[in-house]
């Protein structure tokens, strides 16, 4: 974990942290990495959406009917005799629904009772009907259809989504290794010019001295503090570098900037220089194997295999299989006289429950479009969509070979790089102690002691800047192989 904040050389607040803490404080806090994990929610959300195709539903309807009708036909009187005076109440439940497998079902029950005057004559009818039906497609939509489609598509995005999260994630870590890096550089190069103007500062005091002893003109004096002026420059710059790289390790942990106003950030892991293998060939199928964005563009290539399917059943005509069975019960009365019907809806429902009048029905339905124009295209277009994302799977796999490619011949050069600066700084060390041991003989000048006290400023802060790079180079190669995560041992945990 991130070690507790101290106080720094210059007495700010200073928070010293390590790669590890900065990615994992990212993990928790980098908005990029917030927004990206809302996408498998969004997508898991779509998916559990699309079975709702398969919810049954349930249809109930009722009401009451009076209606009259006329026996004759009176141009004198329109409303003359009545032979039709009913009174009709009815109801109607139904369950339908559809099944993975295609079939289409539906239960239903009918309930009618009906009473008044016909020709003069009371009646009393109660009617009850119990059915069910199912449709079975065998051909066209009977492998697959369009929810179906859906459905599996949307795991496919649900599956992109994940794989999304961990492209983001590698990408963030990726970011914070070069910021981190950025950040140890400006950081070590801020100490060379602190030390470049302490050297100087002491050197253009010894020239005091000696001026003021009449051993060197006032000339060399103002050489050495026009060095002190150049040397405190420098150091302004390295100051500027140093908070443009805290900001942007800040930017990347998701920091406020309000909270670490005034506090300083310390990376703690010095930059080394780790023997690492730089194997092209296992990088490459390291590359091709791990990267998030290829496994994303081999899912979209499935997604069109998927299409592809559906269009190549929607070629087919429909034929269908259909069976129903249902039971009917009734109670009917009529009678001349002015009494209740003793008609019974009991009876009806008994009806019913013994079968007394069973209906059952099993066929064929046999639809053949004359000219299936738009399923034609849409099965020619589909094969085209496929054809196009595997076009876009190999074109990324060339593009990742090369910036595989590309991030080994840096890692490469950037080691030899930090080799040759190393003995540049030993040489130019070892040139500025003799140069500096003339001096003290009468043997040199002000001018080449300032000049070697530069050149072993700047070699050691190219040492330092080599350094940085090289571990920059790693952190690209390892992104470029799609190695990154798997080296901080970072597992995606999906809910």
């Amino acid at each position: 974990m991130a070690q507790q904040n101290q106080p720094s050389q210059q007495g700010q607040t200073a928070r010293r942290l390590s790669l590890e803490d900065c990615i994992q404080i990212a993990l928790e806090h980098n908005r990029d990495i917030q927004i990206e994990r809302i996408n498998p929610r969004i997508a898991r959300l779509t998916l559990d959406a699309s079975y709702g195709y398969y919810d049954p539903s349930l249809v109930v309807s009722g009401g009451h009917e009076h209606r009259r009708e006329p026996g004759g036909f009176d141009p004198a009187d329109l409303s003359e005799y009545e032979v039709h005076d009913a009174e009709n109440d009815y109801a109607k439940v139904g369950l339908r629904g559809t099944l993975p497998t295609g079939m289409r079902y539906e239960f239903g029950g009918d309930y009618v009772h009906s009473f008044g005057l016909r020709e003069a004559i009371d009646y009393e009818t109660y009617g009850v009907v119990a059915n069910m039906s199912v449709t079975q497609p065998l051909l066209r939509d009977f492998w697959t259809d369009q929810a179906r489609t859906t459905i599996k598509i949307n795991r496919k995005n649900l599956r992109i989504s994940e794989l999304g999260v961990g492209f983001i994630l590698m990408e963030v870590v990726h970011k914070i290794e070069l910021a981190y890096y950025e950040l140890a550089f400006a950081r070590e190069n801020l100490q060379v010019q602190r030390k470049l103007l302490e050297v100087r500062k002491a050197f253009q005091d010894q020239a005091h001295q000696k001026v003021l002893a009449g051993a060197i003109p006032a000339l060399e004096e103002k050489l050495a503090q026009a060095q002190v002026a150049a040397a405190e420059t420098a150091l302004i710059a390295a100051r500027n570098a140093v908070s443009i790289a805290e900001n942007e390790l800040k930017t990347l942990l998701g920091d406020d900037f309000q909270s670490s106003e005034g506090i300083e950030w310390v990376p703690t892991d010095p930059l080394l220089v780790l023997p690492e293998e730089l194997e092209l060939r296992a990088s490459w199928q390291r590359g091709i194997s791990q990267r998030p964005d290829l496994a994303q563009l081999r899912v979209e290539v499935e997604k069109q295999d998927l299409n592809l399917r559906f269009r190549h059943n929607q070629l087919f005509p429909w034929l269908d299989l259909v069976a129903g069975y249902g039971r009917r019960g009734s109670s009917t009365f009529e009678q001349r006289l002015p009494l209740p019907p003793p008609a019974s809806a009991s009876r009806a429902f008994d009806q019913v429950w013994d079968g007394v009048a069973p209906r059952d029905l099993i066929g064929v339905i046999f639809t053949l479009p004359l000219s299936r124009t738009t399923e034609r295209a849409n099965y020619r277009a589909s094969k085209e969509l496929k054809e196009q994302a595997i076009l876009r799977l190999k074109q990324r796999e060339e593009l990742v070979m090369r910036e595989i490619s590309d991030a080994l011949i840096t890692a490469r050069a950037d080691r030899d790089r930090v080799e040759a600066a190393r003995r540049a700084a030993e040489l130019a060390e070892a040139a500025l102690d003799a140069e500096q041991q003339k001096l003290a003989v009468g043997q040199s000048t002000f001018y080449v002691v300032l000049q070697l006290q530069g050149d072993l400023a700047a070699a050691r802060s190219q040492e330092a800047r080599a350094k940085a790079d090289y571990n920059k180079s790693l952190s690209m190669l390892h992104r470029a192989e799609g190695s990154l995560l798997d080296r901080h041992k970072i597992d995606i945990e999906y809910k």
